[in-house]
């Protein structure tokens, strides 16, 4: 069994996820958004917005949910988690399940160990500024590691991707600035903001020496000021996980949903306010953690209404914790198939054949009708793939970042064999400057990634053209 610390900041940014109830008095003498029930149909939502204007959100809003969990990170100097992926998939299974709102499954991105890099969850927290609208609500659930730079004191902390490097995590991992950021400018147009963090620490990371987790643990309760916040423990705690819960899940994100669900509905009004899964999860967490000491923290106005509760789902959900009965996840038809059902044979072969290449060590921008790149070319310009072509690009981008981001993770850790590989395999380095060019095209210029591609664009570009100094003083050495 791992620790994990602090491990859960569930924040209330703008409006509770799973209820619609608190009166605007109240919430505006915390200093957040006030919450209003749903008017009948037909009637506008009145809000208030950040600069006191009274917003009508006529539409009904969607949710759209980001969910991560990595317990097996690439690189070994970070050390592994046990069950985080399974945290994130039983969180993404909730939101899809009547206990959890019914969630459509097109709307949660799911990125679970090898799939959680740090560019497919950034470009996706992006894409979120520009498919939401007011009245929507968002949903972003991390389980991993969280961590800060031992040299630089002033940095407020990062979530660890997949393909994070163990030390330099600038390079490549969450800028807890960054989230807050889209965060912001998500409330700003009136969307509905979610934030849970199950931010994990076991063994050494950079910022052991200096408290990197628990800095990490008091930036995010900074950052994300005037909301209703839940952490698992308190910042100089840790979380556990074990198989005891659930067949292998973290404490408190085992409880956490179960409460949510219906169990901490101690009035039994058919509701589950922040009062009643703080009572609950005290009631829990740290019995079933003794000797160890782990405590939840709750932070907030005690009435928000957090989950409205599903009477068949609180039934079966009783009916497991006294039988032996399993409750499995199910499937539905995503947006991918459903589009290439209507597509013809020749495209639906192409398409695959480009997902597969996107995952192969192939030159992703060979030239020929049968690279990637010229599918790519194909597919995008057929219309019944329209639903699609958005994340036909986002996914090429992430392929074509992820490649150059192996070399450069490999680079800062003085790796022998590639501070040398130009040598064994020049043409790897010499594709790099143009698939990060590639990738700047696909996302655009104002994508928030923009300069940090480019900056690396940079960075290979003087690498080559050092590589070429040495070869040529080479050759006019053997000459």
């Amino acid at each position: 069994m791992k620790p994990m610390l602090f491990a859960s900041l569930l924040s209330f940014a703008v409006w509770p996820l799973f209820a619609q109830t608190a009166s605007p008095a109240q919430s505006a003498e915390k200093g957040v958004v006030p919450i209003v029930t749903s008017p009948p149909p037909g009637q506008p939502v009145m809000t208030t917005g950040r600069e006191g204007r009274a917003v009508s959100q006529e539409r009904a809003g969607k949710v759209r949910a980001i969910v991560v969990g990595i317990s097996d990170y690439q690189d070994p100097a970070i050390p592994d988690l046990q069950f985080a992926h399974s945290d994130a998939e039983a969180f993404s299974d909730w939101l899809r399940s009547p206990a959890g709102g019914n969630v459509p499954e097109d709307n949660i991105r799911l990125f679970v160990n090898s799939k959680a890099t740090q560019a497919a969850i950034v470009i996706a927290l992006y894409e979120l500024l520009d498919v939401c609208q007011a009245g929507d609500q968002v949903v972003f659930y991390f389980s991993g590691h969280g961590d800060v730079e031992a040299k630089i004191r002033s940095q407020p902390g990062f979530l660890l991707a997949y393909n994070s490097p163990p030390k330099v995590y600038v390079t490549n991992a969450i800028d807890l600035r960054d989230l807050d950021d889209v965060v912001a400018e998500l409330v700003d147009g009136q969307v509905r903001v979610v934030l849970v963090t199950d931010a994990c620490h076991a063994g050494k990371l950079a910022g052991s020496a200096t408290g990197g987790s628990k800095a990490t643990a008091l930036a995010l309760q900074q950052q994300f000021a005037n909301s209703v916040r839940i952490l698992s423990c308190q910042p100089d705690e840790f979380s556990l996980e074990g198989k005891q819960w659930g067949g292998g899940r973290g404490v408190f994100s085992y409880h956490l949903v179960d409460g949510l669900t219906g169990l901490a509905d101690r009035n039994s009004d058919g509701a589950v306010n922040l009062l009643e899964i703080g009572r609950y999860l005290e009631d829990h967490v740290p019995v079933e953690t003794a000797p160890h000491p782990q405590m939840p923290l709750m932070a907030g106005e005690r009435s928000f209404q957090l989950a409205q509760v599903d009477g068949p789902s609180l039934s079966a959900l009783k009916q497991r914790k006294t039988s032996a009965a399993v409750l499995r996840s199910v499937s539905s038809k995503g947006i991918e198939e459903e589009v290439l059902a209507r597509a013809d044979s020749f495209t639906r072969t192409r398409y695959h054949a480009f997902k597969s290449l996107l995952q192969s060590d192939a030159n992703l921008l060979a030239e020929g009708d049968t690279s990637a790149n010229g599918l790519f070319a194909y597919l995008i310009t057929v219309e019944v793939l329209r639903p699609l072509h958005g994340i036909l690009r986002r996914e090429f981008a992430v392929a074509l970042l992820d490649d150059v981001q192996q070399a450069l993770n490999a680079l800062l850790a003085d790796d022998p064999y590639e501070a040398n590989n130009w040598r064994y395999n020049p043409e790897k380095y010499d594709r790099y400057p143009e698939y990060l060019q590639r990738a700047m095209d696909l996302l655009g210029e104002q994508h928030h990634l923009h300069n940090s591609l480019l900056s690396k664009k940079y960075y290979f570009e003087g690498y080559l053209f050092a590589r070429n100094m040495v070869d040529l003083s080479d050759a006019t050495a053997r000459d």
